[in-house]
């Protein structure tokens, strides 16, 4: 008898089913379809059928008794210890199913040891930026079509108002009218300048967003030129890129994780990811030091309860993973700050995009508004 898997993660799918019978034959089709993906009756290898074939570890009604919760386990040794096969085995062709969500995963050690999540997290941020205590502010340079010279000016003043950080926007990337390069040389040296001369420790998050190893060569590029973190946003490049930058030691650079392209997997429908899940705990163990989702109240649908969730499970205590830093944004207004910060707390930092400039064109007195305002409440 030859043991295949040593250790197994456990990834709860809620059902929904007419019945406890008919949940269990829904639960043990994803047995099935997320390991060997072949007709269980025709299997004789009894080593693949108890360790390879997905385990039923438990099947419970919800208290409302409109689903079941089905708790499965697989062997680690079935994800390959790669981010794209982890995620195969969790929602591959199940999610090309009706009613299954993905609604929980329980890590296992070897997963935790493979993946080591951010290698700076919630408090090396903290470290990074100067910022202790109070919440923390992150900034965008924007919109589309702006030229490298005025985003590297937007940079300038956001530093000499007080930002802890600075990313380009996520739609920004190597258009013909700002190529990659020149935003990237202009905005870090502009940031490099205001925090000499400000004393501050502001970071840059320079967009890395690309095709291929193309992500690669952008993030080095990046730090070369001076930039002192990096973004990405995963659902377009993969989480498989994403744990590449964060291992990358020659790099050693923090990374904002942007939700761009995540909705399609976390809006309600008949089947799906949680939202908590998506933009909370996979960011973190795949390695994002920052983790931006849309906040409540603003243009996205998301409520308070959803975004306290993704925030737990950006922070939770996890043995051998940092916490990662939530990064609320959107409907992120000077007015609503305060409400924010008691649904956040002050381990949050506030993406703030469009407000800034609401007060009028000089950023640096519209960033120390916000910044004095997390100052007091802190």
């Amino acid at each position: 008898m030859e043991t295949l898997c040593n250790e197994r993660f456990v990834v709860t799918y809620q059902i929904e089913a007419p019945g406890y019978e008919a949940a269990k034959a829904i639960a043990w089709g994803v047995q099935v379809e997320q390991t060997i993906e072949f007709p269980y009756d025709f299997l004789t290898d009894e080593d693949i059928k108890r360790d390879i074939v997905g385990r039923l570890e438990s099947l419970e009604p919800t208290a409302d008794g409109k689903y079941y919760l089905a708790r499965i386990s697989y062997g680690v040794e079935c994800t390959a210890f790669e981010a794209t096969q982890f995620l195969n085995v969790v929602f591959g062709n199940s999610s090309l199913q009706p009613h299954i969500w993905v609604v929980d995963i329980e890590l296992s050690p070897a997963l935790i040891g493979r993946f080591r999540g951010p290698r700076f997290g919630l408090l090396g941020v903290r470290e990074l930026v100067g910022t202790p205590k109070r919440a923390m502010i992150q900034a965008v340079i924007k919109p589309m079509g702006t030229s490298p010279a005025t985003l590297a000016d937007m940079c300038r003043s956001y530093v000499m108002g007080g930002a802890d950080v600075i990313k380009d926007d996520h739609g920004i990337t190597n258009q013909s009218f700002c190529s990659f390069e020149e935003r990237i040389k202009r905005c870090a040296a502009a940031v490099a300048e205001a925090n000499a001369q400000s004393g501050r420790h502001t970071l840059y998050a320079a967009n890395v967003s690309a095709d291929g190893e193309a992500v690669l060569e952008r993030a080095h590029y990046a730090k070369e030129m001076g930039a002192t973190a990096l973004m990405v946003a995963p659902a377009l490049i993969g989480y498989g890129w994403l744990n590449r930058l964060a291992a990358d030691d020659e790099l050693g650079l923090p990374i904002i994780t942007h939700p761009a392209m995540m909705g399609g997997f976390v809006l309600p429908g008949i089947s799906g990811i949680a939202d908590y899940l998506w933009m909370g705990l996979l960011p973190r163990l795949f390695g994002s030091d920052m983790s931006i989702f849309v906040s409540y109240g603003g243009r996205f649908t998301f409520t308070a309860q959803q975004c306290q969730q993704i925030a737990t499970y950006c922070t939770k205590p996890i043995e051998g993973l940092k916490a990662t830093c939530p990064a609320p944004g959107g409907g992120v207004t000077e007015k609503r700050l305060p409400e924010l910060l008691d649904i956040y707390g002050l381990d949050t930092m506030f993406l703030v995009g469009g407000d800034m400039f609401r007060r009028g064109p000089d950023l640096t007195a519209n960033m120390k508004v916000f910044v004095d305002l997390l100052a007091r409440h802190s």
